[in-house]
């Protein structure tokens, strides 16, 4: 377990709206970047109990199933009647709002709702112009870059540790692996990374996977990336297919380590995890094969794909 999730579990909750749809859309929306506000009733928090927000505040963002999926850290807080709240805030809560009209209509109706009603404990309590909100604004904050790596030599020897943000920062050469997973159809699992990733963020991959721990086997490393990212217990064992150095160059320029590449069927129904798989698909050969020249991929997974595809007949 990195630092990251020992941090997620430590934090106070976030909860965006009530388990379901609705809430999905929200957390989507906050790994995405796109939601950077959020608007609370000030009665909520005064029957409830609980404190307010307070700037430099950092909660862990809960998803319908119970889990800490992301870390936000509060910017602003503000308490005014609702008629104070303007275009920028309704915009920045990453709904589509375009108009504070229709912002102020959705509002409403979730807090006269019948799952609201039910949480303040009474039929409700009327919204006018002078009802008291809670304005808070939020940043997203990206995954801890403390895990310790080994930083390998060229013939993949340990020379040394460094933390993973320090091993990114200077360019030095540790460890990776890459997992090709496949489904009970032979279909290939392929997902667009969050905006908060350290390396190639946004971008597309037709690999799950990540970097080796400090004293961590390739082995252990690809079965823990790979159920951690799919969001599975109990893969098989991910089978080791061959190993290269990467060395980037372009975009990826300075980017270099010891890459190792397996393959392993997964028939479990994944949940991806939230912090890491922005949005996720399962592609048949030829269909992958479409889609290389059209989206924007990892580099360092392009290259593992075409080592992986000039060594099959």
């Amino acid at each position: 377990m990195s630092a990251y999730d020992d941090l997620l579990k430590a934090l106070p909750r976030a909860e965006f709206a009530f388990p379901g749809p609705v809430r999905d859309e929200l957390v989507a929306a906050v790994l995405s970047g796109a939601k950077t506000s959020a608007t609370g009733l000030y009665e909520d928090y005064a029957r409830s109990g609980d404190p307010l927000p307070v700037v430099g505040q950092r909660s862990a963002v809960i998803d319908s199933g119970g889990r800490p999926v992301a870390v936000v850290e509060t910017t602003e807080v503000r308490v005014v009647p609702l008629a104070e709240i303007d275009l920028a805030h309704a915009i920045d809560e990453g709904e589509g709002y375009e108009t504070v009209a229709h912002w102020r209509a959705t509002h409403e109706r979730f807090w006269g709702g019948e799952a609201m009603r039910e949480a303040l404990g009474e039929p409700g309590i009327a919204i006018t112009d002078d009802t008291l909100v809670v304005a808070e604004r939020f940043r997203l904050v990206p995954p801890s870059t403390d895990e310790l790596l080994d930083i390998v030599d060229e013939h993949d020897r340990v020379i040394g540790q460094a933390r993973r943000g320090e091993a990114t920062a200077r360019g030095l050469r540790h460890r990776c692996v890459f997992i090709l997973v496949r489904d009970s159809e032979g279909r290939i699992f392929v997902h667009r990374r969050t905006p908060v990733k350290l390396v190639f963020p946004s971008l597309y991959d037709m690999f799950v996977g990540g970097v080796v721990g400090a004293g961590e086997t390739y082995d252990d490393a690809a079965l823990r990336e790979a159920e951690e990212e799919l969001g599975v217990s109990g893969l098989p064992q991910p089978a080791p297919l061959f190993s290269f150095l990467y060395e980037g160059s372009g975009k990826a320029a300075g980017h270099t380590w010891w890459s190792r590449v397996y393959e392993v069927r997964c028939e479990l129904p994944v949940s991806p995890q939230a912090e890491e798989v922005a949005w996720h698909t399962f592609l048949t050969d030829d269909e992958l094969a479409a889609r290389l020249p059209e989206w924007d991929w990892v580099p360092d997974g392009l290259e593992a794909f075409r080592r992986l595809t000039e060594r099959r007949p």
